[in-house]
């Protein structure tokens, strides 16, 4: 009967067990489809700007988010197994019990007919509350977040659990066995809650300093890049405008790109183009952008649609012609040239037509023409297309632009000094020499393993029991051989005098880093150190916070305190301060570390560390460390309590809370009187 009785308490424990890592699961898994959610909305958010790298990792979050929802989902499910089948097994343990009391009933035996019964119906009890739990934590959840179902979750599996443990002393054990249960699944819950809390904060501080550094390394990538990009365009410019010239001309673009819808890439773009044909004249070349950017703006066209405008008022200026082929660019993209020329020339557009294919119009004066009429046509247009969302997000490119090359010419100027450096020092040939023998002694290593291997399988083929393999036609068996023969071939070269000296030089080498590195941490822990800081959660944020600080240093009176902030805060606001009991168990109880912990409020079975913070209360009491030693040897508060007797008389249930409550009684008594 024992035995019967030992397994069903650790069936008990067991199914307490899996309950609070079902509820731990069901937890992570509200968090893995918030989570997926997220991704799968980030996913389909990117808009056409969206590179393909982009979307390729949004997607890769998005299926990582999936696959972290379905291995949780899986254990789930595989505890919840685990659950219905220690709830057979406790059914089973339970109903074997049950059969031989009922035999010992019937020969005479008895006294334990109550209790066995309550064993039977504690698998139902446990089977009955796993399926509520289930369906409150579904309905709570849903209701008011994972943290609040969680939470009840938890207490629900700690009641249902310890209810089916106390049962084992009936109704009275039962409610006790619940109300015990709850509370720890309540504690649990807490500190599950703190747990995703501190976490999330963490990843938090993490994800900000890592962006802000990202940020910056992308900025400063970027800033390089414009900035090695405008000094070969002051290189260009210079040659094409003239020397001097070409850095007042690029910095007008400058001045027009800030000013207008027009990014400063394209504006080079269609100065390139304009070049050919007005390079004489700088200012005529800012005057025929500013044309062509009211006009591209009024009809719409892109930036690229106005740089081949610009080319084609090039190639017309320069030729002395005025073809179709020019005039139809502007034509196809809205702007009138033929319209503007017959009505400069007082001709029908029939007329006009006529003119082109003769050759009569010559190239300099349509390209005027075309200018003055889309000056007069389009004049403020870019101005207005600035105010826009799109004229304001280019305007706004070209300030972030502006910035990120001022960290782009400072880092080339320092960089190309370095870049100098590295030039000369690499075509001294301070290096050739030993990297010719270097890459001479790594071939002969390579010459001798391929000639150990070439020799073995010579030999292995000049062997009898291959030869025999061979006359018999036994395939396998040859490959067998020759296998053999490579991996004895790989074993000669690893002991031979090059394979060995490789080896010595590559022990020395980690020999030599981990002396030079014992020396100074900082040779070494970057990463640990940056992983230290990272792991520290919410509650290390509050053990630095300034109130804190000023409580642990000064103490605090009733009548209130100041803080390191400059504010006043008064007892009854820090104890209170209109927190709800969750939020305090949150906010006090955990460690300094940054990991969830027990509240405090239920007790501290051991101060962790020194000056450790604590709230206390009226009635509560301090041990020293010497006292709490002393207690401890001694069993406790109250010392040892040996109940003997091995028969007891139960008349009714609350016989059990009375025994229990003067036994209390006692040994209150006994401990205010100083005995132990």
């Amino acid at each position: 009967m024992t035995a019967f009785r030992t397994d069903v308490v650790g069936l008990q424990k067991e199914l307490y067990n899996l309950s609070n890592s079902k509820a731990s699961l069901r937890i992570d898994m509200n968090a893995a489809q918030i989570e997926l959610k997220k991704t799968r909305q980030a996913y389909r958010d990117l808009g056409e700007s969206a590179t393909e790298a982009e979307r390729q990792a949004a997607k890769a979050d998005w299926s990582q988010a999936e696959e972290n929802l379905e291995n949780i989902r899986q254990q789930y499910d595989l505890v919840s197994r685990q659950v219905r089948q220690t709830t057979k097994d406790l059914e089973a343990a339970t109903g074997a019990i049950s059969k031989l009391d009922n035999r010992a009933a019937r020969s005479g035996g008895g006294g334990e007919t109550y209790l066995l019964d309550a064993l039977g119906t504690a698998g139902l009890g446990q089977m009955a509350g796993d399926t509520a739990q289930e369906i409150a934590n579904t309905l709570i959840s849903s209701t008011y977040g994972s943290a609040a179902g969680g939470l009840i979750s938890s207490g629900l599996s700690g009641a249902i659990s310890g209810a089916a443990i106390g049962s084992l002393a009936g109704a009275p054990g039962a409610a006790a066995g619940a109300a015990i249960g709850g509370a720890l699944g309540v504690g649990s819950g807490l500190s599950q809650v703190f747990s995703s809390r501190s976490e999330a904060f963490s990843s938090y501080v993490q994800e900000a300093v890592e962006g802000q550094i990202s940020e910056q390394s992308e900025a400063i990538s970027s800033g390089s890049d414009t900035a090695a990009q405008r000094e070969l365009d002051a290189i260009a410019f210079n040659r094409l405008l003239g020397e001097g010239v070409g850095d007042q001309y690029l910095s007008d673009l400058r001045d027009m790109a800030a000013s207008t819808p027009m990014e400063y890439s394209d504006l080079t773009d269609m100065s390139r183009a304009l070049a050919t044909g007005f390079g004489d004249s700088p200012e005529r070349m800012l005057e025929l952008m500013e044309a062509i950017g009211d006009a591209g703006s009024a009809v719409g066209v892109t930036a690229s649609d106005m740089t081949e405008m610009a080319r084609a008022m090039s190639r017309m200026n320069s030729s002395g012609k005025a073809t179709l082929e020019y005039l139809n660019i502007f034509q196809d993209r809205g702007v009138d040239a033929i319209g503007m020329l017959s009505e400069a020339l007082g001709k029908t557009q029939g007329e006009i037509y006529d003119m082109i294919s003769k050759g009569e119009i010559n190239g300099k004066t349509a390209a005027n023409i075309l200018q003055q009429g889309m000056e007069e046509a389009y004049s403020g247009a870019m101005e207005q297309m600035s105010t826009t969302f799109e004229g304001l997000s280019s305007t706004l490119a070209d300030a972030e632009t502006e910035l990120n090359n001022a960290y782009g010419e400072g880092y080339n100027a320092a960089r190309k000094e370095g870049m100098e450096e590295q030039i000369d020092w690499l075509n001294s040939g301070a290096m050739e020499e030993a990297n010719r023998a270097i890459g001479a002694w790594q071939a002969e290593l390579e010459n001798e393993k391929e000639r150990y291997q070439r020799e073995a399988i010579e030999a292995m083929m000049s062997s009898d029991e291959y030869q025999s393999a061979e006359a018999q036609g036994d395939a396998a068996e040859m490959g067998r051989l020759i296998m053999q023969a490579k991996i004895d071939g790989m074993g000669e070269y690893n002991k031979s005098e090059g394979a060995q000296l490789a080896l010595e030089s590559e022990l020395a080498l980690a020999e030599a880093i981990r002396e030079n590195a014992q020396t100074d941490d900082a040779y070494w822990d970057a990463g640990y150190r940056k992983g230290q800081q990272y792991s520290k959660g919410l509650n290390a944020a509050i053990m630095a916070s300034p109130f804190l600080s000023d409580l642990e240093e000064l103490g605090a009176s009733r009548s209130g305190m100041s803080g390191s902030d400059g504010a006043t805060y008064s007892w009854d606001d820090f104890v209170s301060g209109g927190k709800s009991l969750l939020e305090h168990l949150e906010w006090f109880g955990s460690s300094r570390s940054g990991g969830p912990a027990s509240s405090n409020a239920f007790g501290l079975n051991r101060v962790p560390y020194d000056n450790y913070a604590a709230i206390l209360h009226q009635g509560e009491r301090v041990l020293t460390a010497r006292e709490a030693r002393a207690m401890d040897r001694q069993g406790g508060a109250f010392g040892s309590v040996t109940v003997t007797g091995n028969q007891f008389i139960v008349r009714q249930e609350s016989d059990i809370d009375a025994v229990a409550a003067a036994i209390l009684r006692r040994a209150e008594l006994a401990a205010q009187g100083g005995v132990r």
